[in-house]
């Protein structure tokens, strides 16, 4: 393949070697046509500078060049720009982030040129770089220097690496809290960065995207950008100039561009870089369509959209991808790719949207995103999903109609793992591995519908049960261990084990979810969720305050006083209302047992964590235990001592002589009242969960083990990012050879 040939395959990247001559890189068909242009007025980098998916001899940089009158945002008119690349090896960290010119001697020099075509970006691959070494760089416009940047080769494939240390991140909504968790990340020593996609959101104007934001960031305003619904409220990228101004929005704030100028990233998309819960080029702001005669269904198929979603990502990621604008179809470019650093590790990045299949209810048979993609039945989605692989089983691929990755990159992401030599194989892994479920078997007083198993998210891994098994227990017949999934999309923390079968099987991999760096947490979700009153019942597994927690007492006071009464049927509310009014004429229940204290609090307390990854009710036995205790609600000293005169009654004691523990086990409102056992834990995989959380991750890794710190930072402060970013870490430890999690603070 001679040079010209390799440029026009991948679209407008150019590739330099570093040696004794300057060479020229073009995206013409004339290679001195570049060396022809020059900047008729001065120039700025508006976005900066990055680098991106470090190589042992090579690296990808990037820029975008417009002259300095023109909008750092909107597309400039300006022709093709000409622009210098030079790069040392010599230490320049006093220049780095600076738009100060490199100096002393040069390790390559090459002169480019920033297309019109292409928004003014340029993205040239070095070759023939030296390994495990430190470069820095900066582009030259004229008289116009960039900031000058830093990047660090991968070691060579067969050096032994003592550590590593890079850090992982995802979802960076630019209008949610803050973005000074950047400050934070680029003040790390790194090696590189990780990002596991959401890079930018597709949309603007969202319920979700109202919250708290910091003043540091304006409206983004799209070019082209249709409403959502109807005439007004929010809107989403539709073309190449929409999601380009997304892109350049985003590089625009000086944060993100600082870890962008001290670390090369390795960069996949998950959803929003297309649409929200895609799958190939379809969405899912509608239903779509069912046809319950036939089974089909199918969502809107956007391929144009998805296109230039796929055009924009290219542009402006410093990815070292294939690109095919000539492709007039929706897979033109292939981002799944995997990185060698050393013998010490091997990382596996996968494309879980692309070649991804419907998902396996669709939305138009549930009747919506809750029981397609959300609060999902088990036994539901599983029969759902046999009767998918049944259908697909003649053409030779059984997973092809329940599958994330698609069959090409299926057999690609097994034959990698099977082949690697490198003690840990890390697999960058949009959606989380972990099974997500709540047994709503304990929750007598919900809808009939939730007393059963209910998968929370059936978007991610959950919902694609058969492949994910597959892809264990692939891992499990072939031996390979020190397999750990850094993941990102959920906008929570979690660290756990990954089974073959969650059913019956046995851990083989780790999953470390990374919460999102800026985005609404995966608790916030699910309180306005619970807080619609069809779903007041199940509203104590997400969250629950003093006042809440008295309520359910008063709830237990109640059943227990109608079970005395005879009545069975605990969902015959009036039944129910009937005998506690009686209880209180006859003096046997004070009617202050039943009444609310006014002066109790109203403010949120998370269940969520101890539903995902502990004990059901356990915060909720604890606050009605503190509240009897301090005198401070009839209603709990009431069911308090109601319980203690039947346990007294049981063991043939004074109540006085009754355990407190006894006690406070069965205020625990999913406990079994008559041994006192709390639930079982819904997901005993999950081992560390935090839902209500933004930061990233930070990982050490050494042949010994795997040391990852999550980074949690604070909220905003009013419009104002707080000074402390980072406001608790916890520390998650793998030892190589081992499935056990040590967590730490």
């Amino acid at each position: 393949m001679n040079r010209r040939q390799f440029l026009k395959w991948t679209g407008f990247v150019t590739v330099s070697t570093v040696g004794p001559t300057l060479l020229v890189g073009c995206n013409s068909s004339d290679d001195d046509a570049v060396l022809a242009l020059t900047p008729s007025l001065p120039c700025k980098f508006p976005q900066s500078i990055a680098s991106g998916d470090p190589a042992a001899n090579s690296i990808m940089l990037w820029t975008r060049v417009v002259p300095s009158d023109a909008d750092d945002v909107i597309s400039a008119k300006a022709a093709d720009i000409a622009v210098r690349l030079v790069i040392s090896s010599s230490d320049q960290s006093g220049l780095l982030g600076s738009n100060k010119p490199l100096a002393g001697v040069m390790t390559h020099e090459v002169l480019l040129s920033a297309k019109a075509d292409w928004d003014h970006t340029i993205r040239h691959k070095v070759e023939g770089l030296n390994p495990a070494t430190t470069y820095f760089y900066q582009f030259i416009a004229g008289n116009s220097t960039s900031r000058v940047g830093r990047f660090k080769t991968a070691p060579a494939l067969d050096a032994d690496v003592n550590k590593l240390r890079f850090a992982y991140l995802s979802c960076q909504d630019w209008s949610i809290n803050h973005w000074a968790g950047f400050t934070a990340l680029a003040s790390e020593e790194l090696d590189f960065v990780v990002h596991l996609g959401d890079y930018i959101y597709e949309t603007v104007g969202e319920d979700f995207q109202k919250g708290a934001v910091e003043a540091a960031h304006t409206a983004i305003k799209l070019p082209d950008g249709p409403f959502k619904n109807g005439k007004d409220g929010a809107r989403f990228a539709n073309t190449t100039g929409d999601y380009r101004t997304l892109y350049k929005q985003y590089r625009s704030d000086a944060r993100l561009q600082a870890v962008h100028e001290r670390f090369a990233m390795i960069a996949i998309w998950d959803d929003h870089e297309f649409s929200d819960d895609c799958w190939g080029d379809s969405t899912t702001y509608d239903n779509g369509s069912f046809d319950a005669k036939t089974g089909k269904a199918d969502n809107k198929h956007e391929t144009e959209r998805r296109r230039s979603a796929n055009q924009a990502w290219f542009e402006f990621m410093p990815a070292d991808v294939k690109f095919d604008i000539t492709d007039k179809g929706f897979q033109n470019i292939r981002l799944y790719r995997d990185f060698r650093f050393g013998k010490l590790l091997h990382l596996v990045m996968t494309d879980q949207r692309l070649y991804r299949a419907d998902h396996v209810i669709p939305e138009a048979a549930a009747g919506s995103s809750v029981g397609s993609r959300y609060m999902v039945p088990t036994a539901v989605l599983a029969g759902a999903e046999a009767q998918k692989m049944a259908a697909a089983k003649p053409s030779g691929d059984e997973l092809a109609l329940v599958s994330i990755l698609g069959k090409t990159q299926r057999d690609w992401w097994q034959n990698t793992m099977k082949a690697s030599t490198a003690t840990w194989k890390l697999w960058g892994n949009e959606v989380s591995l972990l099974k997500m479920c709540v047994n709503g078997k304990s929750l007598t007083a919900a809808p009939k519908d939730f007393q059963t198993e209910i998968i929370l998210n059936a978007d991610q891994w959950d919902g694609y049960n058969a492949e994910r098994k597959a892809l264990m227990q692939f891992l499990s017949s072939n031996q390979i261990k020190n397999v750990v999934a850094i993941t990102g999309d959920i906008h929570s923390f979690y660290a756990g084990q990954v089974y073959d079968d969650y059913a019956s099987g046995k851990p083989v991999m780790i999953d470390l979810v990374t919460a999102g760096i800026s985005s609404d947490s995966f608790y916030s979700y699910f309180v306005k969720a619970v807080s619609d009153k069809s779903f007041a019942a199940v509203q104590p597994l997400v969250f629950t305050s003093e006042a809440a927690a008295e309520g359910i007492a008063i709830q237990m006071i109640s059943a227990g006083v109608a079970m005395q009464a005879g009545i069975i049927d605990l969902t015959n509310t009036a039944a129910i209302a009937a005998a506690v009014k009686g209880a209180i004429a006859s003096g046997k229940l004070p009617a202050a047992a039943v009444t609310p204290t006014a002066s109790l609090s109203v403010t949120a307390v998370n269940t969520f964590n101890e539903t995902l990854a502990g004990n059901m009710g356990t915060l909720i036995g604890g606050q009605i235990a503190a509240l009897a205790a301090a005198g401070r609600s009839v209603a709990a000293q009431t069911l308090y001592g109601m319980i203690a005169q039947q346990l007294a009654s049981a063991m043939g004691i004074t109540t006085a002589q009754v355990p407190a523990a006894e006690v406070v086990k069965r205020l625990n409102p999913f406990s079994n009242q008559t041994a006192g056992t709390a639930p079982a834990v819904n997901n005993p995989w999950i081992k560390y969960a935090d839902t209500d959380a933004q930061g990233f991750t930070v990982v050490e890794l050494t042949s010994a083990g795997m040391k990852a710190e999550f980074r949690k930072i604070a909220p905003l402060q009013g419009s104002v990012a707080p000074q402390k970013v980072v406001s608790s870490i916890k520390t998650i430890t793998v030892k190589a050879g081992s499935l056990d999690l040590t967590i730490t603070d």
